[in-house]
């Protein structure tokens, strides 16, 4: 993430904008104070709680249609399978740091 100052935006802002449009995240200060940000659109999902809620709203659903046509056994253990995961996860991470 690069930093600008707003003197530079008004100089140079379809520059700026070009790189904003190609993924860069640019942070716009005035007097050494973060004031605003230029973001790809893209990116606007992460920023705008609407589209956030919007965007885990959709995951929901999607996970529930996954879930109607593959449904678990009825005693399956969700948190025991949870914390099968993450001991299995840790020891992959113990094995690659420990070496």
């Amino acid at each position: 993430m690069r930093t600008v100052t707003a003197v530079d935006v008004r100089k140079h802002f379809g520059q700026l904008l070009d790189e904003a449009a190609s993924g860069e995240r640019i942070v716009i200060e005035r007097s050494g104070q973060p004031m605003a940000a230029l973001v790809p659109l893209a990116d606007l999902a992460l920023v705008d709680p609407k589209e956030r809620r919007a965007l885990r709203l959709a995951a929901l659903d999607d996970l529930r249609r996954i879930a109607a046509h593959r449904p678990l056994p009825g005693d399956f253990d969700a948190a025991a399978a949870l914390r099968t995961q993450r001991r299995e996860r840790q020891a992959r991470i113990g094995r690659v740091v420990g070496g």
